[in-house]
């Protein structure tokens, strides 16, 4: 068996590094068949050979009874450590993890003295992988007759398949760990894999599928994949509201959701700080979030909506709100409100996660207070008109007048006593 891999080779006896550094290298193991006795007998001994461009001819180590330690606490990261004891040398391996674990299954195999499909090389004839032969990082697919028939290599980075047809992503694409860039679009997909969410993609481009048809949604609740997507496309999708965990995507840059059929954006948006260009057009928006105003946005695109006048009789409504009741309110409201007006720190495991969630993507008042829409009253629809003051490009229709919703605290706070009084005066 043989793997492409970077091995820095570190000397116990003197603690000196025989290669300054990690260079690309061959590693081999495989069987060496010793000549021939009065009996007719052969030997065999388990050899592992370093190949690397400063050595083609490879180092050789001896395996039984040879090795010193095998560290692999970090083989999930592609990472281990082989020791001998003659010559007292450290192979420090970085590789990719699947190809690593099956080098290290393969050693234990051999050292077990068992005979292996992958230790069948004759190791007295290996010679380097060839560098025409280095890992494919990069794949472009589109049409269906280019689809691998033996799989996708382990070590793809970037995976496009676009227009072909694809009704199904499939498992073998979720279980590519060095996967940072997948374009899907243009195909078929109702439904994305849940494994999807273990992968550390930095860009996802699913645009012009059919997601909205089953609004399946589990996968973005995978932890790997949202602390590291920066770049997502859902454009085209027959989306007719907002996901829900999308919001915790707190590395998100760019956020495509052209060409759907939203007609509301989330109060939670605001959660989303890292959001420099929201794309939105051609929706069926008929207002904004006034939640809008916390994000600093670089683009907002919102061209091509059906953004609704004034709610002129939402206004009056409000104008008109009694007085709330001095009934107590929810402690679990009065303990967000505490945490986030005094910006005490929120470290995992010590606050509920639903506080957390509460803290970070419920509505503020006009007047800065953190609020929950607990009664449908409490909602204002098209009543105030956005400043877009933390938005540097705003593209929108000229042809209407763009309103926000708001939700207020109480009726006796400082924003609704003046929204009060300044809908009094255009209403008298």
């Amino acid at each position: 068996m043989k793997i492409l891999c970077e091995v820095q080779v570190v000397n116990r006896s003197t603690q000196a590094n025989k290669t300054p550094r990690a260079v690309k290298s061959t590693l081999a193991i495989g069987y060496k068949q010793s000549a021939r006795d009065a009996n007719g007998n052969t030997k065999k001994e388990l050899e592992m050979v370093l190949f690397s461009g400063q050595n083609k001819t490879g180092n050789r180590y001896k395996v039984k009874d040879n090795i010193h330690a095998v560290h692999t606490k970090f083989v999930l990261d592609g990472k281990a450590t082989i020791g001998f004891l003659q010559p007292p040398d450290n192979l420090l391996i970085k590789c990719d993890p699947i190809q690593l674990k099956g080098f290290l299954q393969t050693l234990k195999l051999g050292m077990d003295g068992k005979d292996a499909i992958n230790l069948r090389l004759n190791i007295a004839a290996a010679t380097a992988i060839p560098q025409k032969a280095q890992p494919q990082v990069r794949m472009v697919i589109s049409k269906r007759s280019e689809y691998p028939i033996k799989g996708f290599p382990r070590t793809l980075k970037s995976l496009t398949i676009n227009n072909s047809q694809l009704v199904k992503l499939s498992f073998e694409i979720c279980t590519l760990r060095n996967l940072t860039k997948l374009d899907v679009s243009g195909n078929k997909l109702t439904k994305i894999p849940m494994e999807l969410g273990r992968l550390a993609l930095t860009s996802l481009h699913l645009g012009s599928n059919l997601l909205g048809e089953q609004n399946d949604w589990c996968w973005l609740r995978g932890t790997k994949l949202s602390q590291s997507l920066g770049e997502l496309d859902l454009s085209g999708n027959g989306l007719t509201y907002f996901p829900p965990p999308l919001v915790k995507f707190q590395a998100l840059v760019s956020l495509n959701l052209n060409n759907n059929l939203l007609s509301r954006l989330p109060f939670a948006i605001r959660r989303l700080h890292a959001l420099r260009k929201l794309y939105v057009c051609s929706n069926k928006l008929e207002s904004l979030p006034s939640a809008v105003e916390d994000l600093r946005i670089d683009l907002l695109d919102v061209w091509g909506n059906c953004f609704k006048e004034f709610n002129a009789d939402a206004a009056q409504q409000m104008s008109q709100q009694k007085v709330a009741s001095n009934s107590p309110q929810p402690l679990w409201l009065l303990a967000a409100r505490a945490v986030d007006k005094h910006k005490l720190p929120l470290p995992a495991g010590s606050v509920p996660a639903v506080l957390i969630d509460l803290i970070c993507e419920a509505p503020r008042c006009p007047c800065g207070e953190l609020c929950y829409a607990q009664r449908k009253e409490d909602l204002f629809q098209r009543v105030v008109q956005p400043k877009f003051t933390s938005i540097k490009n705003l593209t929108y229709s000229r042809e209407h007048q763009i309103y926000a919703d708001v939700v207020l605290c109480g009726s006796s706070c400082s924003a609704s006593v003046q929204l009060k009084e300044l809908f009094r005066i255009i209403f008298s």
